[in-house]
Parts: C-alpha cells; structure tokens; sequence
C-alpha cells in the first residue's frame, strides 16, 4: 500500500547522504528525505541530525518523478507523534489481547533494492558527465583566448 501525501510514515535510515538521507519505509518502498526537510533551521551536515539505522517518524510531503514518496521530518508535529505512538501502542495491546503478536511494518529489515543501486549509479553518472563537460568547455575557452 504507497502512502499518499500528508500520511505519517515510519522508515529507517538506509544511507546518509550530502543531500540528505535515503528511507526505507518497507522491504518495498524507499523515499528520500532532503537535508531541508530535516530540521527548521538550516542543516549543514546530516549527520548530526540522523545516523543510519535511525527510526524515524516522517511526513509525506509529495512524490519524485520516479513515484518515490519525498519526505519531511521537520513537519511532523509533536501532535502527529503522539497520536502515531498511540496508534502504535493500540496495535500491541491487540495482538495481546489476541494471544499472538502481530508484527508492525516499520519492524521489517529493509533491503537494498536493484533500483536504488542503479538510481545511485546514474547519479554518480550524470554528475561525472557535467564535470567533464565542464572542464572540456573550460579548456575550449582557454584554448580560445591563448591562440
């Protein structure tokens, strides 16, 4: 079942990166959470706001042009917390009560997926080839102005 936009989700951090932090929000489904997205002030370094293999509480704030779900941690709101934690301790009392323990989503473990992999190696890619176009535009001018 994919979230839709404004859903509290649980997701445990796969991979920190620059520009934020990779999601798994099921052995299915990943989002990303953008280093704005993670506090309301300005974030320099994730690291000192989330590691990996964090539990997280998050918001669904839109979708990327892949259908991946983007998320915020910064506009969950201590209300949303509580109610979320609440929903959470319901869950267990009725598998307690049931006399059998009814595993929640957020207690999977995560897997590494060939689309991550593969979304990871294009970007690296495509950062590679604006790099190089860069330094052949920079030796064209050069070579430009030297003749």
């Amino acid at each position: 079942m994919s979230p839709n936009v404004g859903d509290l989700v649980v997701g445990r951090v796969l991979e920190i990166r620059p520009n934020g932090a990779l999601i798994a929000l099921s052995d299915k489904e990943a989002g990303f959470l953008h280093i704005s997205e993670i506090a309301e002030e300005t974030v320099s370094r994730v690291e000192d706001y989330i590691q990996e293999g964090q539990e997280l509480i998050l918001k669904v704030i839109g979708f990327d042009r892949l259908g991946r779900p983007s998320l915020s941690l910064a506009r969950v709101t201590p209300r949303d917390r509580e109610a979320f934690e609440y929903h959470r301790e319901v869950v267990r009392m009725k598998s307690a009560l049931a006399g059998r323990t009814l595993k929640l989503p957020e207690e999977q473990e995560p897997e590494e997926r060939i689309e991550w992999r593969l979304a990871r190696w294009l970007e690296e890619a495509e950062a590679s080839l604006a790099k190089l176009k860069r330094s052949r535009s920079k030796r064209l001018s050069q070579r430009f102005y030297t003749d």
